[in-house]
Order: C-alpha cells, then structure tokens, then sequence
C-alpha cells in the first residue's frame, strides 16, 4: 500500500539530490531504497530509529554520488584545449 502523504524536508531534499545525479526512482533500486529511508526519517517517532534511517542514507546516497561521477567522462586535453580557444575567441 503506498503512502501518499506529503513528503518531509529530508525526502524532499533527498529527491532533489537525485535529481540533480540522474537517478531515477523508477529504475535504480538504490535511489528507491534512498528515498524510502528518507521518508522513515521524516515520519519516525524515535531518535534511535531515525538515526540508525540517517546513517543507512548518508551510505546510500555517497554510493549515489560516487557512481554518478564515475559514469561523468572526464575532460581530455582536447577538451580543455577547446574550452581554452572558446574563451580567448569570446573575450576578444
């Protein structure tokens, strides 16, 4: 059964995070559990609880980050040669 209950600051930031990683809700099970253990932090009653939720999210979403970064390519030589010639070409 599906909560649809108002989503609380940590849930709201967490999505906005992923949002900004590319992850989707729908197709990675990590961003799902993600927002799953956010929305537990919102809604708990108990400190033991909620901290234990915040621990298993901090872990989930440097996971998250780490393999948004590794899927960026890095910039080559070519690449900064170009963005170097885009600049002196704007400014003059």
């Amino acid at each position: 059964m599906a909560d649809h209950a108002k989503p609380g600051p940590v849930e709201r930031a967490a999505r906005a995070e992923l949002r900004k990683l590319g992850c989707s809700v729908q197709a990675d099970t990590t961003a799902a559990l993600a927002v799953s253990l956010a929305r537990q932090i919102d809604t708990s009653r108990g400190a033991v609880a909620a901290a234990a939720a915040a621990a298993q999210l901090r872990v989930l979403m440097a996971d998250l980050r780490a393999a948004a970064a590794a899927a960026r390519p890095e910039r080559d030589a070519i690449d900064e040669i170009s963005a170097r010639r885009a600049t002196k070409a704007a400014s003059g």
